[in-house]
């Protein structure tokens, strides 16, 4: 429910950004061909994990980009953390 004074939520939408520079971007990706760690997430309808509730899939993280980053690139990553209650 929205605050009755300012008409918004106490609750506001997430607001992470994933920022990259372009040049060790493009660079990362001639040289894998884009291809960036995967990794398997199944749900599970049963307790035992013997029958999958659904369908699962590969999946990415882009996160997970700067691990394929190599010289000069790698380390150049950084990390920004700002109170909540900006």
């Amino acid at each position: 429910v929205n605050d009755v004074k300012t008409g918004f939520s106490p609750f506001p939408g997430n607001i992470n950004q994933l920022l990259f520079k372009l040049k060790p971007y493009a660079e990362a990706l001639l040289r894998t061909k884009g291809a960036m760690p995967e990794f398997v997430n199944p749900k599970y309808a049963d307790e035992a994990k013997t029958i999958f509730k659904k369908p699962t899939r590969l999946e990415c993280m882009m996160q997970d980009f700067p691990t394929i980053l190599s010289g000069d690139a790698a380390k150049r990553v950084g990390f920004t953390s700002i109170s909540a209650d900006m």
